[in-house]
């Protein structure tokens, strides 16, 4: 499966990892949050611009 990874998407995938990758052990409790997770898509928009 392609994943186009957009924020939007990745938002989701920080909340379910295993519904991207399936058999992924990946997990991110502290991102359960909605706040969270916009935090860090924030951040990492922040540390990627050019």
């Amino acid at each position: 499966m392609a994943v186009n990874w957009e924020e939007k998407t990745l938002y989701d995938y920080l909340l379910n990892p295993k519904k991207y990758i399936p058999g992924t052990k990946m997990v991110f409790p502290e991102l359960k949050k909605p706040q969270g997770r916009a935090d860090l898509i924030s951040y990492l928009k922040q540390s990627t611009a050019f």
